[in-house]
């Protein structure tokens, strides 16, 4: 008898305490779209270091980056301002690809400010650029 209770206790006690457990004690289901969304983050994020890499290991696309960051820094700053420091980027600029990126920022910027002449001046720069 007493190796009967020995053994009944135990189970008892955790049949009881597996009573006590409730169903919304779990963790809530992933569902599908919730699973399709963690994984498109974690491909986007994977694409974005990825991307980062190889611009890292080119100095052009570096360059041309910079001035597309720089044109988005500056978005705030007057017309003239944003004019200015890309004329004067475009002195300094070395690189064919930089320039070229430069001329477009230029081009916008001189189209949205109706200096349409300056503008038609870096669009044919552009085309004729070698």
């Amino acid at each position: 008898m007493k190796k009967l209770l020995i053994w009944s206790v135990p189970l008892a006690l955790a049949a009881g305490m597996s009573g006590l457990l409730r169903a919304d004690d779990a963790p809530p289901a992933i569902t599908p779209q919730e699973l399709q969304d963690r994984w498109q983050g974690t491909d986007t994020y994977l694409w974005g270091v990825e991307h980062a890499a190889a611009i890292a290991k080119d100095p052009e696309s570096a360059g041309v980056l910079a001035v597309i960051e720089a044109h988005d820094f500056l978005k705030d700053k007057e017309p003239q301002v944003q004019i200015d420091f890309f004329n004067k980027a475009l002195y300094e600029a070395k690189s064919r690809p930089v320039q070229r990126q430069i001329r477009l920022v230029l081009y916008r910027l001189f189209r949205d400010t109706n200096q349409n002449d300056k503008a038609l001046e870096q669009l044919e720069d552009l085309m004729t650029d070698q």
